[in-house]
């Protein structure tokens, strides 16, 4: 565990590296920097791994920790640069480094253009050092510059294709919500540190305990400010805007994001302080409505999406809410189950989907593809089991129990609506992504001409579909006393499993009925008064970016006119208007005669006398 801190240096070097040399090196060349650079991390995970596992004693945490450097000190506080391993660090570290190498194999194979691989590979590898600091990291604000490393790359990453207009304009506006969202992450560790006097993490959740009382208005408001800054990062409603437009990045780059990057760093940062967040009640019911709301705005919005890329994403949108959901009821090991099997899930539906999109020449729109059955069958297979994972087909996919649990756990903690948005959310989800499956594979071939795809492609679709079923269901993770236990109730459970069941059968049914085959009920429905204005609001987004520009782009818009002319100079102008007008009156008095001077300094000493007897 010595060599902990290469785990971060290792691919900021290969960043660094590409960015000087990427531009004037083969392709082949870059490839195999980048997939060294994660290779070597991944077996060096495995011995820290190996080591870890070597040194725990049973029924105990071991935590290491490596210090570095001193960093500077502000009063007596000292900020250093120090390592700390435990279990739930080992664990996200693992789970970075195992879907990064799968994209970056993927990625290899993928991608064509020497400018998009070696900006891929270059930025992907500043990403994963970023987070690699952010779960390492001992103290806030060390935690905080990854957080900051982690929003600068995706930002670069989303902008690869920054020479569209669109694209340059959609990713300024994901880079302005994250900051936003960044800010109050922010003010959240400010407020901690003029509380406490420390931002040692373990120090926090100690002191915390002992200083600040439960429910009190400072831990709400550290709450929902830390809380704030993570919705930002996990692409959360009303921040969803930073998740859902990279959809316009290149898939490999979406995959990394929505899969991992979003995930681990938001989970893993609310875990993290589950003690702080456990002192205030409220930010649990603020977590609870905030996911029913993301997973109804996303599950429609996804529903009428044409755009491979756009109903991918929002189908994942919808499925981050149920990790939400899972810390509403505190179960932080099932938050943890879930957000594996979210990612298996998430970068299967995306892999398979940069696969349909390449070999239909880049075409994305599902009304423009069809009869693909029988062309490629395996590429059938793997959405049939991303599909069937979003369903959570019974007993069979591991998202079955992972979101039973999740329904169930909510309903146990008197949280009936909640737990019935999440079925309906499981409902819609089906529905989405079976109108993708039965449009593309199933209706009349529209293209003649297709792409060849490598077959070392598919290779990272089978080891994730392997993974999205039920064998792997709750893997044994190192985190005993590191997060609380949750004994979940499981009596009368089967009740839940069985509804769950006819609720994924009545989507699949539905969708059946609705999508299967070319027919005009869907037309019919979408053409009534009602289902037009359904429609188009949903094709809108729910029109919640004219929204965003009424209430803050035009406000800015205004401001910036109002303030263009600059008002102190308009006033600087305005007094020297009036000193030129008060001259022009009294220049005639420059006559040049030595009278009138000698009368007007006699008249103006007897005024002043007069002023200084009367006054």
């Amino acid at each position: 565990m010595n060599l902990l801190y290469l785990t971060i240096i290792i691919p900021l070097l290969s960043f660094i590296v590409l960015v000087c040399l990427g531009r004037n090196i083969r392709k082949e060349s870059i490839i195999v920097i980048g997939i060294s650079t994660i290779i070597l991390l991944c077996l060096l995970m495995a011995f820290v791994f190996i080591d870890y596992q070597a040194n725990i004693i049973p029924d105990t945490s071991l935590i290491y920790s490596r210090f570095l450097w001193e960093w500077f000190t502000v009063g007596t506080t000292k900020i250093s640069i120090s390592l700390q391993l435990d279990g739930l660090s080992l664990v996200f570290l693992i789970i970075i480094s195992f879907f990064s190498l799968i994209i970056y194999f993927f990625s290899a194979c993928y991608l064509k253009s020497s400018n998009d691989i070696y900006t891929f590979f270059a930025y992907s590898n500043l990403l994963i050092s970023s987070l690699f600091l952010l779960i390492l990291a001992d103290n806030l604000f060390v935690l905080f510059v990854g957080w900051q490393g982690v929003s600068i790359s995706s930002y670069l990453l989303m902008g690869i294709y920054y020479q569209k207009r669109k694209i340059s304009l959609s990713v300024i506006k994901a880079f302005i919500v994250m900051c936003v969202s960044d800010a109050f992450l922010l003010l959240g560790i400010l407020l901690i540190y003029n509380e406490l006097n420390t931002l040692n993490i373990h120090e926090i959740l100690t002191l915390a305990n002992q200083n600040l009382a439960v429910e009190s208005e400072i831990v709400f408001w550290i709450s929902i400010t830390l809380f704030i800054g993570v919705m930002g990062k996990a692409g959360l409603f009303p921040f969803h805007t930073s998740f859902s437009e990279t959809a316009l990045a290149p898939m490999p780059v979406i995959t990394l994001l929505q899969s991992i990057t979003m995930v681990t760093s938001s989970g893993y940062f609310v875990l993290r302080l589950n003690p702080l967040f456990m002192m205030s009640s409220d930010i649990f019911v603020i977590m609870g409505v905030i996911s029913a709301v993301a997973l109804i705005f996303s599950s429609c919005i996804s529903l009428v999406q044409n755009d491979i890329k756009s109903l991918v994403t929002y189908i994942n949108l919808g499925q981050i809410s149920y990790i939400f959901f899972v810390f509403s009821i505190q179960n932080w090991i099932l938050s943890l189950n879930f957000m594996i099997s979210y990612s298996v899930t998430s970068a299967l539906l995306l892999l398979s989907s940069s696969i349909l999109i390449k070999v239909c020449n880049g075409e994305q729109n599902i009304y423009k593809l069809g009869g693909l059955y029988h062309r490629y069958p395996i590429l059938y297979i793997a959405f049939l089991l991303s599909a069937a994972s979003l369903c959570a087909m019974p007993w069979v996919m591991s998202a079955f129990y992972t979101k039973g649990d999740i329904i169930w756990g909510l309903m146990m903690n008197n949280k009936m609506g909640l737990g019935t948005i999440a079925l309906v959310g499981i409902l819609l989800s089906t529905l989405s992504i079976l109108r993708l499956i039965f449009t593309v594979f199933h209706h009349k071939q529209k293209l003649t001409h297709f792409s060849v795809v490598s077959k070392l492609s598919y290779v990272p679709l089978v080891i994730l579909a392997v993974m999205s079923t039920a064998v792997f269901i709750y893997i044994p993770l190192p985190i005993q006393g590191i997060i609380p236990a949750f004994n979940l109730d499981t009596e009368n459970q089967l009740i839940l499993q069985l509804l769950l069941a006819a609720v994924t059968i009545l989507g699949i049914l539905i969708a059946c009925i609705l999508f299967f085959d070319s027919n005009s009920e869907i037309s019919e429905i979408a053409n009534t008064p009602i289902g037009r204005m359904v429609f188009k609001l949903w094709q809108s987004k729910w029109r919640f970016d004219q929204l965003l520009q009424f209430l803050f782009v035009r406000p800015c818009l205004y401001l910036i006119e109002l303030v263009k002319k600059d008002p102190l100079s308009r006033w600087n102008q305005l007094v020297t208007w009036g000193i030129r007008k008060i001259n022009f009156q009294i220049e005639f008095l420059e006559n040049g005669r030595l009278r009138w001077y000698m009368m007007s300094i006699v008249g103006g000493s007897i005024i002043i006398l007069l002023l200084l007897i009367l006054i």
